[in-house]
């Protein structure tokens, strides 16, 4: 009779705690599916580059100083620096320097795995001081840098380090940033003369030369 009783009771409360629990489990493992199907984490991170994009060309202007986005295309990271007055920008086809002590420029540029773009920073003012404005920041969830171009290079790249400058003389180097989360991607597309940074989807065609 007790037994049979206890059955019509329904569930006892460390019972009900074990449901819970499951279901708490199962809900945070969903959550990373969802954004990725939904793109929630492109977007987010597209929405906070423009935002970091529009904070720089302020910041160059105001300080008069050359200022760039830092986009570690490998390890989904990105941050803020600026260098004095007007710094040189490594282009496209730009011989390298005479070879440098490579330890020295390990040292120098921690962030920067590619030897050739190591001396060409070191020729450049942003070599000699190096003002990160804010920590190292990861793109949220699964997200992705899918590709960046910018109007120093000739091609996108989708790997190494990618740069994206902003002048002393109110002016930001034209470039698209691609971030990828699934199957959704979103592009932050800069523009010269406003400095405006604004949040497209997908991948719009690059300015022809």
């Amino acid at each position: 009779m007790r037994t049979r009783r206890r059955q019509q009771e329904g569930f006892t409360l460390i019972e009900l705690m074990i449901v819970i629990a499951v279901v708490g489990v199962l809900s945070a493992a969903a959550v990373p599916s969802i954004r990725a199907v939904t793109g929630a984490s492109a977007r987010g991170a597209a929405g906070e580059l423009a935002g970091a994009a529009r904070y720089l060309f302020d910041t160059a202007a105001l300080r008069h100083q050359t200022c760039r986005l830092a986009l570690d295309l490998d390890h989904a990271s990105w941050w803020p620096e600026c260098a004095p007055g007007r710094a040189a920008v490594p282009r496209a086809g730009d011989r390298a320097p005479p070879p440098e002590d490579t330890a020295a420029l390990d040292d120098r540029f921690p962030d920067e795995r590619d030897a050739e773009k190591r001396k060409l920073l070191a020729r450049s003012r942003f070599g000699e001081f190096k003002d990160r404005l804010s920590k190292k920041r990861s793109l949220p969830g699964s997200a992705g840098f899918a590709e960046v171009w910018s109007a120093h290079q000739r091609d996108p790249v989708s790997k190494g380090m990618a740069y994206v400058y902003f002048y002393p003389s109110g002016r930001a180097e034209p470039s698209r940033i691609a971030i990828a989360d699934g199957d959704n991607v979103y592009s932050v597309v800069t523009e010269a003369f406003t400095g405006r940074a604004r949040v497209v989807t997908g991948k719009p065609e690059l300015p022809r030369s």
